[in-house]
């Protein structure tokens, strides 16, 4: 099991920024050291209200090929309108650790899938499980993870919180998509 401990401990951050006038969003994936060195880059292009994102994640961190990353931090696990993350499906593909972090509580949305007739995503968002609240730094967090215990879910947060409450890997991730999301909406592409 990689080592969230290390002095340069790495985190693939990955977010996401999408625009309903397009049928896709842009995931991007930043690979950060403890130290908040940027080591790489990833993009990937889920469909909006798909069931991609998943598959999209593990695509994105083989293209990196490498073999230092501690652990996946996720800026939520329902991306892109519904579209879900299946942590266990990441997880058991890139055998890595993963937080699914966001500051605020997400809506319960089982009865949403089940009223629309959408047993796949109602399947896969009753296995992420219900949300956990923590408190790193004074903030509130509400996560998902697997891989780690609590205790390393506080530390990994901890070890990246630099500027105000979001952790410097989503930060930079969400960054980087709505670039992407802006050049792609001024070219209509």
């Amino acid at each position: 099991m990689p080592n969230v401990f290390k002095e340069k401990a790495r985190v693939l951050g990955i977010s996401e920024s999408f625009s309903l006038s397009r049928d896709k969003s842009f995931l991007a994936g930043v690979v950060m050291r403890k130290d908040l060195v940027l080591d790489d880059v990833f993009i990937e292009e889920p469909k909006i209200g798909g069931n991609d994102v998943s598959e999209k994640i593990v695509n994105g961190f083989r293209s990196l090929r490498r073999t230092d990353v501690s652990c996946l931090m996720i800026e939520g696990c329902v991306l892109s309108m519904y579209n879900i993350v299946d942590l266990e499906y990441v997880y058991n593909s890139i055998k890595l650790p993963i937080i699914c972090i966001t500051d605020r509580k997400g809506k319960d949305l089982r009865e949403s899938f089940a009223k629309k007739g959408q047993e796949d995503k109602l399947k896969l968002y009753e296995k992420l499980g219900p949300q956990k609240e923590l408190n790193v730094l004074g903030y509130k967090y509400w996560v998902r993870f697997v891989g780690l215990d609590e205790f390393e879910v506080k530390h990994v947060i901890k070890s990246f919180i630099v500027s105000g409450r979001k952790p410097e890997p989503i930060r930079v991730a969400k960054i980087i998509a709505r670039a992407f999301l802006k050049r792609s909406l001024s070219r209509n592409i």
